[in-house]
């Protein structure tokens, strides 16, 4: 278990980071659209977006990586 804190950190990381970019994306889009507001807003909902990605793809580069090691020793 505690080897693999580091892919339950990252699916937190990315699984929140995801979810708040889904909550509040409707409501931004619809702010800059009515209010004529700025778009930094959409700007730090697509960040969000693209550190859960990335949160994602390291998840899955490490979780090869380890498998090879595995596969290595045994």
């Amino acid at each position: 278990m505690k080897d693999y804190l580091w892919i339950y950190i990252l699916g937190g990381i990315a699984s929140a980071s995801l979810l708040f970019f889904l909550v509040t994306l409707s409501r931004d889009v619809f702010l800059v659209k009515k209010l004529r507001k700025k778009k930094l807003d959409l700007a730090f909902n697509f960040s969000l977006l693209a550190v859960s990605i990335v949160s994602l793809g390291l998840i899955i580069y490490l979780f090869v990586l380890l498998k090879d090691q595995i596969k290595l020793i045994g």
